[in-house]
């Protein structure tokens, strides 16, 4: 991986950061497509690379940067589909406590913090 697509993931590592309750299913929409965004400009690295070097360690590391940021964005997939899952519940099930429903989206959204930040980094290496 390059030093801007480092850098990339690294302003993306500071927006997951910052995504806070109430959820913004756009931002984090955002969010995915960047990573999307610097997913593809690896692949394409990776597949501009001759035979060789794909199959030495640069090869190999990119392709666990490509396996990190993929999930990554699966990650922010599931969530954003349990979120929504819960507004429906949350709309058709009006005995549910309001706020455990919000403690544990809350909970949800930081788990999902700490994996999506937990695999960038870990492609930037």
């Amino acid at each position: 991986m390059n030093k801007q697509r480092r850098k990339e993931l690294a302003n993306i590592v500071t927006a997951m950061e910052n995504v806070s309750t109430p959820v913004d299913i756009e931002e984090l929409e955002g969010i995915k497509s960047d990573i999307e965004s610097v997913l593809m400009d690896e692949e394409f690295a990776f597949e501009s690379m001759p035979e060789g070097l794909q199959y030495s360690m640069r090869g190999e590391a990119s392709q666990e940067a490509q396996d990190n940021m993929n999930e990554a964005i699966d990650a922010i997939d599931e969530f954003i589909s349990e979120y929504e899952d819960y507004e429906v519940d949350q709309i058709h099930d009006l005995e549910d406590d309001e706020e455990d429903i919000e403690s544990e989206i809350e909970d949800k959204l930081q788990d999902l913090i700490s994996e999506v930040v937990m695999c960038l980094e870990t492609a930037a290496e």
